[in-house]
């Protein structure tokens, strides 16, 4: 059953200007230190490697959370269980405003989302209370936070002990949930490498980086586009970044036969993926 994208709301836009907004705003000195520290790591630190060694550890893990059944499902539940969408659009919405509040990196935001999909692919069929959906936001970027940035500066935006310490126990249970396997992947991490072998031209690939994260952050909103593979949507994206004109089926299939043939790329994936991203991102991109 094809399922209808739901790109009503740019996030990727949203946070960025969430997180901009935090940066140069007085919110409280904690906090705009935190958001201050966070947008340097954000614009300076180039994250993943550009060589194949690295590549072939992410396509590992993404083989294991596969084979721990952690891969996201929810296009095919939310058909039977459409509560599921809206208790993911309550969990984005406070994902990216308080991620963008605390001016915490995308790829932690890219994470959170990995883990509330996760969490809602594995979740019993029975409504989850609406509530319960904004804590499930708040303790997957905590987790998320665990893995890349100082947790602590996110429970600092938190003034309510008990509802902190109900982040912690919420979290403690997801972990659970997924069987203590937090292990993910993003997109945004393939993006140094993939950029190595798509992007030739040497003056176009800061364009091409910052552009491809954004086109990522852009397909939060979409459940189809984050139930695919990260290796796929990290292709497409720089695929669709790194080139001024728009790519045929026989010139994505050239770019993609450039990479080790081991890897066994579905290059109709790639191009599918691609499609979709070109149509929902034209309008950010300089390409004709």
């Amino acid at each position: 059953l094809k399922i209808k994208r739901k790109m009503e709301e740019d996030w990727g836009d949203i946070f960025k200007n969430l997180q901009m907004s935090a940066y140069q705003q007085p919110i409280s000195k904690r906090i705009q230190r935190f958001a201050a520290k966070q947008f340097f790591a954000e614009e300076k630190t180039d994250i993943g490697e550009d060589n194949e060694d690295y590549v072939e550890n992410m396509l590992r893990e993404e083989e294991k959370i596969a084979i721990a059944g952690l891969t996201n499902r929810l296009p095919s539940r939310i058909a039977s269980l459409p509560w599921l969408l809206e208790v993911r659009d309550i969990a984005i919405h406070h994902i990216v405003h308080l991620g963008g509040r605390c001016g915490v990196r995308k790829i932690t935001v890219h994470a959170a989302m990995i883990y509330v999909d996760r969490f809602l692919s594995l979740v019993p069929k029975k409504p989850i209370i609406l509530p319960i959906a904004k804590l499930l936001a708040f303790a997957c970027l905590y987790l998320a936070f665990e893995e890349h940035e100082d947790q602590r500066g996110l429970l600092a935006s938190v003034n309510c002990w008990s509802y902190r310490e109900s982040i912690i126990n919420l979290k403690s249970i997801v972990v659970a949930q997924f069987g203590g396997i937090v292990a993910f992947v993003t997109p945004i991490q393939f993006i140094k490498y993939f950029l190595s072998k798509f992007c030739k031209d040497f003056s176009r690939k800061k364009y091409a980086r910052i552009k491809t994260v954004e086109v990522i952050m852009s397909t939060l909103g979409d459940v189809r586009l984050m139930s695919l593979r990260a290796f796929i949507v990290g292709a497409a994206t720089t695929l669709l970044a790194s080139n001024p004109n728009i790519l045929t089926r026989e010139l994505i299939k050239d770019a993609i036969n450039v990479l080790p043939q081991k890897w066994l790329i579905p290059i109709d994936e790639v191009r599918s993926c691609y499609d979709c991203l070109l149509e929902t991102n034209r309008h950010r991109l300089d390409i004709s």
